[in-house]
């Protein structure tokens, strides 16, 4: 099981794409109570729940980690981290939480990049200025520390290294740790 953390734009969820298709890793599909966007599809982007049944499923203990992101709740399920081949896609808080529900076979993977490439990637990929400021000032202090509470730290400067590439240095560290 791989958690990859990162600021926004670090290319955390790119690197997660390259997992899964290079090494047959399963993304882990995330509840939200947030509306579905015209081109995702349920049970593939997300499982899209009613903020009822999203409450329901917390009450009974479902949730290996929940957050709330502008107003909308999301969660991933603690069965979904019991398979070897899983890797997710979390925030420290997230991380935190698998891990204080006692989740084991873990390797956490802090993927970073320097926050003036991770802009300037935003806006060339022609994000809302506004936005992209607004992501990047929630990561602040959010990330504080986490560098000595994950198992492997990958600095991208400049994002020097392509996804593919990423996803191959996760491997051979996690191969080299013995995980």
């Amino acid at each position: 099981m791989i958690v990859i953390i990162g600021e926004s734009a670090s290319g955390k969820s790119t690197v997660a794409d390259f997992l899964e298709k290079q090494y047959q890793y399963k993304k882990i599909i995330t509840y939200t109570t947030r509306p579905k966007r015209e081109y995702e599809k349920d049970g593939v982007d997300y499982y899209f729940l009613t903020d009822s049944q999203f409450n329901e499923l917390n009450d009974r203990d479902f949730f290996a980690e929940t957050a709330i992101y502008n107003n909308w709740k999301y969660g991933s399920a603690k069965k979904d981290y019991l398979r070897n081949n899983s890797i997710a896609v979390l925030t420290p808080k997230g991380l935190r939480q698998i891990r204080q529900n006692g989740l084991k076979n873990i390797y956490s993977v802090y993927l970073t990049v320097p926050r003036r490439d991770r802009l300037i990637a935003c806006l060339n990929r022609g994000d809302d200025i506004e936005e992209a400021y607004r992501r990047s000032l929630s990561d602040v202090g959010q990330f504080d520390g986490v560098d000595r509470e994950v198992d492997y730290v990958l600095n991208n400067p400049a994002y020097i290294y392509h996804p593919s590439k990423v996803a191959e240095m996760i491997m051979e560290n996690k191969v080299n740790e013995g995980n």
